[in-house]
């Protein structure tokens, strides 16, 4: 009998089992050292961080405002007179003038008026486009 190049009978490769335990608690291995990692970290994690001010719609500005303005003027409240005898009576008036002839001060009025202008443009903005939205439907 003469043979010839690849027309022997070959077997079949023998599957190797497959072992899904194994599998499944190795997965599980790794997934529960990583939650492990995790809570480390975040343990270690400083998450007081610093505080920030935002501005914009809603960001609380007018909040900040209302309570600055409370502690200013609440503080001395019913105190006038002790305050007028340690300071004497003049001492606001001559503190007033100055702030109100202060560069600063007009340099910080034109910006008020500034942002007054701005803000009655966006109002401006703002209703033409509710009309535009309020046309539509």
């Amino acid at each position: 009998m003469v043979k010839v190049y690849g027309s022997a009978t070959v077997s079949a490769p023998e599957r190797e089992t497959v072992n899904v335990n194994r599998q499944l608690l190795a997965a599980v291995g790794i997934i529960g050292l990583a939650l492990v990692v995790c809570c480390a970290l975040v343990a270690q994690a400083d998450f007081k961080g610093q505080a920030v001010v935002m501005y914009g719609l809603g960001s609380g500005e007018e909040e900040a405002a209302s309570q600055g303005t409370a502690v200013t003027f609440e503080t001395f409240k019913d105190n006038a007179e002790m305050v007028e005898k340690e300071l004497g009576e003049e001492y606001y008036k001559t503190v007033f003038k100055e702030l109100e002839e202060a560069e600063e001060q007009k340099k910080h009025e034109e910006e008020v008026d500034f942002a007054i202008k701005e803000a009655i443009a966006e109002h401006a903005i703002l209703a033409e486009f509710a009309a535009g939205v309020a046309a539509k439907r």
